[in-house]
């Protein structure tokens, strides 16, 4: 059991980078002249592809065990639903603003699970999510933010939405094979991401000619569509609380990535963030690993 949770951190980790390096490659796309919706769209599209070609590999039949079916469309409609919120508080507030309000998913699901498991959190573990949670702000800094009550809280509908799915993968699914549970989630993902591109008629793709406008969007959709497969396999093996802890390294992983690749300044306030976040992520891994149980008992 031990093993399979640090396996799990270790996916979570590597979701996290995989999420960076597509939030980097996104404005690359839009660019292009693809629109944000219509870039969530191909995400999930690809993502589905992605996964009946896992699941062939893996001689995977698109078999759920009873009952469970209801539970990953649900999930996925929960991720299809955050991206859409988050995606629609960028048109009122900053989006650094957007990303710290998102990041409150972490706490979000660990208060969902211990409410769920009927304990109360302990203090350390609020700390370091309190911490990790400051580290994301002060890293991507909220210098000078509009407040927008409507970008606000389409940022903390989308939090709670990552909160719900990570949290009902946890308690619902983790039985279940996640590549399997990936390719429901990601048929109701798109379900959802179509019906509100169909309604607001924000279907754009590139008027550019030839393939090469398209690569920034197909570096997008496979990097998004392998730190989805990990993100849900960890929670599999170290449970949904554990998992969107880890995801606080996502911000920090962005922040490297764009000074590497972007040429953007790594100044004080993000290297101190950064720091700040991959602490709290360490202490809280070390808390877990004293715990007699180290992961929360998948419930039938």
């Amino acid at each position: 059991m031990a093993r399979q949770a640090r396996l799990g951190i270790i996916l979570a980790a590597a979701a996290g980078l995989m999420l960076a390096v597509n939030d980097v490659s996104v404005p690359f796309s839009y660019e292009r002249g693809f629109s944000p919706p219509t870039v969530v769209l191909a995400r999930f599209g690809f993502l589905i592809l992605t996964v009946i070609l896992l699941m062939a590999v893996l001689r995977l039949k698109p078999v759920l065990p009873q009952g469970r079916t209801g539970h990953a469309l649900g999930s996925g409609a929960m991720t299809g639903l955050a991206t859409l919120g988050l995606l629609g508080s960028f048109a009122f507030i900053p989006v650094s603003l957007g990303v710290v309000i998102l990041y409150t998913f972490p706490m979000l699901t660990a208060l969902l699970e211990c409410l769920h498991a009927r304990r109360i959190p302990r203090l350390l573990e609020i700390l370091c999510l309190v911490v990790a949670f400051a580290g994301v702000g002060i890293a991507v800094g909220l210098n000078d933010v509009a407040l927008d009550p409507k970008g606000i809280l389409l940022a903390a509908f989308a939090s709670l939405c990552y909160a719900v799915s990570m949290t009902w993968n946890s308690i619902k699914l983790r039985e279940a094979d996640s590549t399997v549970v990936s390719f429901y989630m990601a048929i109701s993902g798109i379900v959802t991401v179509a019906l509100y591109v169909l309604a607001s008629g924000s279907f754009v793709v590139t008027p550019e000619p030839g393939l090469a406008p398209w690569l920034p969007l197909l570096v997008t959709c496979f990097f998004f569509s392998v730190a989805f497969v990990l993100m849900f396999r960890a929670v599999t093996y170290a449970g949904g609380s554990a998992t969107a802890m880890v995801l606080n390294l996502e911000p920090v992983f962005v922040i490297g990535l764009a000074a590497l690749l972007l040429g953007e300044d790594l100044t004080l306030p993000r290297v101190l963030g950064g720091a700040l976040v991959i602490g709290a992520v360490v202490v809280s891994e070390i808390l877990r690993g004293r715990k007699e149980a180290i992961v929360i008992e998948p419930v039938g």
